[in-house]
């Protein structure tokens, strides 16, 4: 097969799987164009073996996906016996004792997440103390993992399916044992866990962040303190150079083959030692799926150089993209995935005139379609930082991060390397920190299939053909941003985010951006206790403890707000000072720039304000507020509190007007006797959309009051089965009563109801299942 059909074949193949696995209006596009072009440009024989190959593919794809179809509707089940096959280096160890890992049922072989509570200090010890494999024997529920409930939140589910799991397993009281390996494979495979394991834990003893770059960059074991100190790795578009590729082969293969020439080996050893090299280091990894492509193609290149053969890079990236779908079917559906092969195949195609800035910027346009898609953000250093890290990486972070994991028994050594690393990692947050940070938002998907295809029609393009490919890139561009940035709809939007609330109110154009409350984390006392010997060995872990007390609001609402486009907020509304309405307001202040900040009059003295809202404030205006003071551009209107009170719950924000042709009313925790005041106060205020106050609480709904305003919908903003039994029978029996059509968070996740005009608009909500019947995972 000629080089032109081998990689359209494996762009077709490519296509085959997206449409297979994540059926939609882009991917069978995807598939349906590079088909046609297969079919139109490929003659005699080559078209034959495309075809073959496609339909051989597309008929494995099948098969696979009906296998883990079958695999994902496996029923719910509690209260009985599981039995889970678990390595040491596939769990995490909470600092509490709860136990988190991936392993595979006895029962079926499917792998599941797993999490239990170690009970005792000495069940930790040898937990702990167990180097191979372990047999995971105890009670629990087998469940479902939860689909994404708010519509642009990241979706774990889909996510865990490309790691072939779609179930969890709570266990209760656990017994271990361990699992004695009978097959040669068993063994190998066993052994190749305990040395990752050992050098796992040999890694974690070095001080971070040196640490969490040995874990990533030598064994595939990133810790998330990696991104949760410096998350401007991700925001910068770095994310890739700590993912195991072929960056991270090169350098194996060239330090293998300067240790041959330094001890005077044959070629032929040399490079026979580098292919077994290349297969351990996959097995000692732990066999990451990003890390076949880069192992297939070195591979390639050690026996094309052992037996004299050549090999373009175009024929090396397609082999390697169509044994990885072997593999890793679903190796596209990930942002690893797509940046590993989208960056080399441009690197091999990319034209040997132009220079290091223009390779950067074609790079970074090339990935621009592929981030956006996901993140709804764009950095404008980031072709800088790419530019430079990745030498930067080669020359200096890859080489002091070996010689520290390789050095840790020569005094100081670790601690000079370590310093290295953190100005690095400091290198890369100031400049993540400066100005250049744009939110691009939720871009149409035939905006994104012009954005991505078009950078490929430039690099064959003359002069001319450059310009229109330039000017076609920057149209779709831009009609994308207006179309996302000035949207002809409004919403208000009731966020999922658990027991708590959180809801979003959208003029038309985006003219206001109100939020009203942000949600938060309520912590409780657990069962459990304290792992010393986990704390000492982690002392990031008190870097990072504000995120770990975070609710949900940074993977709900701020992914929400930045795929609308949103940037700025022109009033937050904190309806009072509870941690479940007002917890995540320092993410939202310190991610959105935010002009006012409503507080009910007399809370600025609470220790809520001063220790969680002041300290983040910034450029943001602090506005108590009454009934009697209206802020600007605030779309509703302040309907309570009467007088300055503590930020109590009879102190709450009630806030209403109109919606498009509804009118709304919502007031945080607001009870019974305060909805009472309300209608005394504005006799002529008749809502036709009420959000429950108190999470559908007993202590709010007033009857008497629902029945004089007589709203036709409802909302409960309330956690999946949460511990006050919110919504209660009484609240639903009153708007039964009143007739009222209610959406539930619970149940049916993100509530929306989205207006054009003062006479048109309609609800969505983000499922139509219900969503309590399985346990969350988020």
């Amino acid at each position: 097969m000629g080089l032109q059909a081998t990689l359209k074949a494996a762009w077709l193949v490519g296509a085959l799987s997206l449409a297979v696995y994540r059926p939609n209006s882009l991917t069978i596009c995807l598939a349906l164009f590079f088909s046609l072009l297969a079919f139109l440009t490929t003659r005699g024989r080559d078209l034959f073996v495309v075809l073959a190959l496609s339909l051989s593919f597309l008929l494995y794809f099948l098969v696979d996906h009906k296998a883990l179809d079958r695999q994902a509707n496996l029923p719910e089940e509690k209260g009985r016996l599981y039995t889970i096959l678990a390595y040491p280096d596939e769990r995490t160890i909470n600092t509490d004792g709860r136990v988190a890992g991936i392993g595979r049922l006895k029962s079926s072989g499917d792998r599941v997440y797993y999490y239990y509570q170690v009970k005792t200090p000495e069940d930790l010890a040898r937990l702990r103390s167990s180097a191979g494999p372990t047999l995971i024997t105890g009670r629990g529920d087998l469940t479902p993992i939860m689909p994404a409930t708010n519509f642009y939140q990241f979706d774990f589910k889909e996510f865990a399916k490309t790691k072939r799991i779609t179930h969890q397993v709570r266990l209760q009281e656990v017994e271990l044992r361990a699992d004695h390996s009978r097959t040669w494979f068993d063994r190998m495979n066993t052994q190749f866990h305990r040395w990752h394991a050992a050098l796992s834990n040999y890694a974690k003893a070095l001080p971070n962040p040196v640490g969490n770059y040995a874990l990533a960059l030598l064994l595939g074991s990133k810790d998330q303190t990696l991104y949760d100190d410096n998350p401007k790795i991700q925001e910068l578009g770095l994310i890739h150079l700590f993912s195991l590729s072929g960056f991270h082969v090169a350098f194996l293969l060239a330090v293998v083959r300067r240790i041959g020439r330094l001890i005077g080996l044959y070629q032929e050893i040399t490079l026979a030692i580098m292919a077994l090299c290349l297969i351990s280091f996959y097995w000692l990894t732990a066999c990451p799926p990003i890390l076949v492509r880069a192992v297939i193609a070195g591979e390639s290149r050690v026996l094309a150089q052992a037996f004299n053969r050549r090999f373009s890079s175009i024929q090396i990236w397609s082999w390697s993209l169509l044994l990885t779908l072997i593999v890793h079917p679903q190796i596209l559906l990930t942002l690893g995935g797509q940046l590993s092969f989208f960056l080399t195949l441009a690197l091999a195609l990319l034209p040997e005139e132009w220079s290091t800035w223009q390779k950067g910027l074609f790079l970074s346009v090339l990935t621009f379609p592929l981030i956006v898609a996901q993140q709804y953000t764009w950095n404008i250093w980031q072709s800088f930082a790419n530019l430079i890290a990745i030498p930067v990486f080669s020359l200096v972070i890859l080489p002091v991060v070996l010689v520290a994991f390789c050095g840790q028994v020569v005094p100081g050594l670790a601690t000079v390397a370590n310093w290295l690393v953190t100005m690095f990692d400091r290198s890369v947050y100031w400049l993540g920190n400066l100005p250049g940070q744009i939110v691009i938002g939720a871009l149409p998907w035939p905006i994104l299939l012009v954005l991505g295809f078009a950078p490929w029609f430039l690099l064959g393009a003359e002069k001319a053909g450059r310009r229109w490919g330039v000017g076609t890139w920057l149209i779709a561009l831009i009609i994308g941003f207006f179309l996302v940035h000035f949207p002809k709809t409004g919403e208000f939007t009731t966020f999922d985010i658990g027991q708590g609330d959180a809801a979003l109110l959208r003029e038309p154009y985006n003219k206001t951006i109100t939020l009203i409350d942000t949600g938060g984390k309520v912590s409780f006392q657990k069962s459990g206790f304290s792992d010393q010997k986990a704390t000492k060995n982690k002392p990031y872990e008190k870097q990072s403890w504000p995120k770990n007390q975070e609710g949900q609001a940074r993977s709900v609402i701020v992914p929400y707000l930045h795929a609308h486009g949103i940037s700025r907020i022109n009033t937050l509304s904190l309806s009072h000072q509870d941690q479940d309405h007002l917890g995540d307001a320092r993410v939202i202040l310190t991610t959105f720039q935010v002009d006012q900040v409503l507080l009910p009059a007399g809370m600025t003295n609470q220790p809520a304000f001063l220790k969680k809202i002041q300290p983040y404030l910034g450029k943001a205006k602090v506005v108590s507020v009454t009934d009697r003071v209206q802020p600007a551009n605030l779309p509703l209107q302040v309907l309570h509190p009467f007088q300055p009170g503590i930020g109590e719950n009879e102190d709450s924000i009630a806030l209403g007007g109109r919606v498009g042709p509804l009118v709304l009313f919502t007031a945080g925790d607001l009870d019974q006797a305060g909805e009472k005041k309300v209608l005394a106060r504005y006799p002529n205020f008749r809502p036709d959309l009420v959000k429950f106050g108190h999470h559908g609480s007993k202590t709010a709904t007033n009857p008497t009051v629902m029945a004089e305003w007589q709203p036709t919908y409802g909302l409960i903003s309330a956690g999946r089965k949460n511990r006050y039994g919110h919504p209660n029978q009484e609240v639903l029996e009153v708007a039964a009563k009143q007739k009222m059509i209610v959406y539930d968070t619970r149940r049916q996740g993100m509530l929306r109801y989205v207006y054009e005009n003062y006479k048109k608009g309609h609800f969505q909500v983000k499922s139509t299942n219900d969503l309590t019947n399985s346990k969350t995972t988020n």
